[in-house]
């Protein structure tokens, strides 16, 4: 399997990390030391074009990114699994459970994407698109997803971890993807247990987005908003993001 995976533990319950647009699998890396290593085994991938798979070539589309996810996991060996999908890696997450209901214990959707895509007028598409090869266009977007609560050097590292995570042919296609890609006729009804994490202060993906997509499309979605964060909790609420996802785990059991 040549996609780029980090996997940490052995424990009997699998957890797949799917990372969004503008980060690779290191969004996810100051909750990590959190998982029991006996008692979680932890998978994060990156999507071809980023991060260790970033030499990859690919046609870069949530289709592609599902199939590689779900190869991965057969690869490691495992028959079922939950998947925490930031961003538009909630998209791919409910691609997975289109394909393989049987194998996804459950999805942990966090600040993400609905399935019908998040459509951009000309202007903010035009704007999106810059970002590219523009720091400081690629900063604002940081800014307005986070609530504009932070300082200029935290937006600063954000962007400068954002760039040298992934290539701009990889950036661009992808921002067609989860702009442009609508399978929300294929979603609803999903029965797959769902937690949705939103981020109080994100500047994109509020409540009421949310609750009009996943909780209205999914029968078995439930919704828990992280006061202190944005669309990072990963980052922002490292300890409130990981108490939940833990809440959340363990009631499956191993």
């Amino acid at each position: 399997m040549n996609i780029g995976c980090k996997v940490h533990g052995h424990g009997p319950t699998k957890v797949l990390f799917l990372h969004g647009w503008l980060s690779d699998h290191t969004i996810f890396s100051s909750v990590l030391p959190y998982f029991e290593h006996t008692q979680y085994t932890v998978a994060l991938m990156d999507y071809r074009g980023y991060g260790t798979s970033q030499r990859l070539d690919g046609n870069f589309t949530l289709d592609e990114v599902a199939g590689d996810a779900l190869k991965l996991a057969e690869h490691l060996g495992w028959a079922a699994f939950h998947v925490v999908g930031h961003s538009m890696g909630g998209m791919v997450a409910q691609k997975m459970a289109i394909r393989a209901p049987e194998r996804l214990t459950s999805l942990i959707a966090t600040t993400p994407v609905p399935s019908s895509g998040f459509d951009l007028d000309a202007a903010t598409r035009n704007f999106f698109e810059s970002s590219a090869t523009s720091d400081e266009a690629l900063m604002e977007i940081f800014n307005t997803l986070t609530g504009r609560r932070h300082s200029t050097r935290l937006l600063q590292e954000l962007t400068r971890k954002a760039r040298a995570s992934t290539s701009t042919p990889a950036y661009l296609a992808y921002l067609e993807a989860w702009t442009s890609t609508d399978f929300s006729n294929e979603t609803m009804g999903l029965s797959t247990p769902t937690l949705v994490l939103g981020g109080r202060h994100d500047g994109a993906i509020d409540q009421k987005l949310l609750a009009q997509t996943y909780l209205t499309w999914l029968p078995n979605a439930t919704l828990t908003m992280m006061e202190g964060a944005g669309h990072y909790p990963m980052i922002e609420t490292p300890f409130e993001f990981f108490t939940v996802l833990e809440q959340h785990l363990a009631g499956f059991g191993t």
